[in-house]
């Protein structure tokens, strides 16, 4: 979130991951199997499909983060792959589609408007609530007052600390999907996702011509914005489906320009995930 403790945590928990894995996989070898770990500095695989068949969360409306829900959207993913015979696990639904689409906390309180206030949208073949990466990217690494960001995952009402509290509330959620709006209005009443200034364990700092200051007024020092909800109503958003990004090949030191404009026709041009149902159980039953 905005307590500076975020962004060094999501390092430690991929360096853990990439031992976890690398440990597994080691232990995979030896035992005669083929296996290699997938880290996040070195993948050959795309975590969030594994992580979903695997049945560890649900996609949420934050973006293409998988959601869990025991611990909520704040986990990171260890992966490595091996031939070893294994039993395979199944998704799982726990009510979070309903859930997300009644909510939209963390879509009200992203400080660049990434997330999507709207409906689930077709992309690369399947459906989802598409963020806006080149908004959300640009924000976090330009931001030279504040600590890159986190706001979606720490507003979330999935993410609790009052462990009592949340469970009754989730099981609610899972049982009782039409009273979503109810909970996250309870969210909102019990102030999650406002800074807690018992737990800022850092200094704000703000680099101006290479010193490093404490800002005036950083822009990271937000709380609950209950009237961000209207930033619905005007919302413009990209999307980068795979002709818009770079070819095959390119390096990382090659600077390839964004055509947000050809982004942003590609979101209006999306099909509705409401829509491709529909058209699908058509084209099933001629």
């Amino acid at each position: 979130g905005d307590d500076w403790i975020s962004a060094s945590q999501s390092m430690r928990a991929y360096m853990r991951g990439a031992e976890i894995a690398g440990v597994m996989a080691a232990h995979c070898r030896r035992m005669g199997y083929s296996a290699r770990a997938h880290s996040n500095a070195h993948s050959e695989v795309i975590h969030n499909p594994a992580i979903l068949m695997a049945g560890l969360g649900e996609v949420s409306r934050i973006g293409d983060t998988i959601l869990n829900p025991f611990i909520g959207p704040r986990s990171k993913s260890v992966v490595f792959t091996t031939d070893l015979p294994m039993e395979v696990d199944r998704p799982i639904d726990f009510g979070l589609q309903s859930f997300c689409e009644a909510c939209r906390k963390c879509a009200r309180e992203c400080p660049c408007n990434a997330i999507p206030f709207g409906q689930k949208v077709m992309f690369n073949g399947y459906e989802i609530w598409k963020a806006d990466v080149e908004k959300c990217t640009k924000y976090r690494v330009t931001n030279m007052k504040g600590s890159a960001c986190g706001r979606c995952m720490k507003t979330c009402p999935w993410n609790r600390e009052d462990t009592v509290e949340a469970d009754r509330l989730m099981w609610l959620s899972i049982e009782r999907p039409e009273l979503a709006s109810a909970i996250a209005a309870d969210d909102d009443a019990v102030g999650n996702g406002m800074r807690n200034p018992v737990k800022r364990w850092w200094f704000d700092l703000e680099m101006i011509d290479g010193v490093a200051v404490h800002p005036v007024a950083g822009v990271n020092e937000r709380d609950l914005d209950l009237e961000r909800i209207r930033l619905g109503d005007r919302q413009k958003l990209a999307m980068f489906p795979p002709d818009l990004q770079p070819v095959g090949g390119t390096t990382l030191d090659t600077v390839v320009p964004v055509d947000r404009e050809a982004g942003i026709a590609a979101y209006a041009a999306a099909e509705p995930a409401a829509q491709a149902r529909i058209r699908l159980v058509r084209k099933q039953s001629i």
